[in-house]
């Protein structure tokens, strides 16, 4: 009879130590299942974010992929207009960046009816200022290189035209002078064999 009250007060014992573990561990299960609830919400928030992100990126590449594939096909305007719509929409970069430097390529080939346009370089600098990490920018480095030379050698060129103009000006009022010089050296060869004359 001891040994049975021994036996049920120690079962006694054990279970009351056992029930604060079970309510610990119901409660910290039901902490992790609300932490874990939060999360789940806030990460399917942030997957929302990203898949507007993503579906934009995944619309603005298609539009880049059907202005490569009009390159591709020898329909130039049609690639500038898609092209130049990409440029001026919303940046995103792996897509703006190849666009700008693609169009900048197409403005930079000059043509009988289209010389060489302003849009072109421009196009080039802004690459550079707002992709500087792009690879499309690093292509870009020695057209750019190329482009500044181009600038320069077309202001000397003004600057020789200007220089030139000038400088035939001046040659053309030179040779008046040297006209008028010449008809006076023969009036006075003129006069001088009058005078001769009138001393015999």
């Amino acid at each position: 009879m001891r040994g049975l009250l021994t036996l049920l007060l120690a079962a006694a014992l054990l279970a009351g130590c056992a029930t604060p573990k079970r309510l610990e561990t119901t409660s910290t299960a039901s902490t992790s299942t609300s932490t874990s609830t939060a999360s789940t919400s806030t990460a399917s928030a942030g997957t929302k974010g990203t898949g507007a992100g993503f579906l934009q990126r995944y619309a603005v590449s298609k539009k880049l992929e059907h202005a490569v594939d009009k390159l591709e096909k020898g329909d130039l305007a049609g690639a500038v207009k898609d092209l130049n719509a990409l440029c001026r929409g919303q940046a995103v970069p792996g897509v703006t960046d190849e666009a700008l430097f693609r169009l900048a390529l197409l403005s930079l080939r000059p043509s009988v009816e289209k010389p060489l346009s302003g849009q072109g370089p421009q196009l080039l600098k802004r690459l550079r200022r707002e992709y500087p990490a792009s690879p499309w920018t690093l292509q870009a480095a020695p057209l750019i290189e190329l482009v500044d030379v181009a600038d320069e050698l077309r202001q000397q060129n003004r600057s020789l035209r200007a220089s030139n103009h000038s400088l035939g000006r001046e040659l053309k009022e030179s040779n008046q002078v040297i006209k008028e010089l010449n008809l006076v050296i023969k009036q006075l060869k003129n006069l001088d064999v009058e005078l001769e004359q009138k001393v015999r």
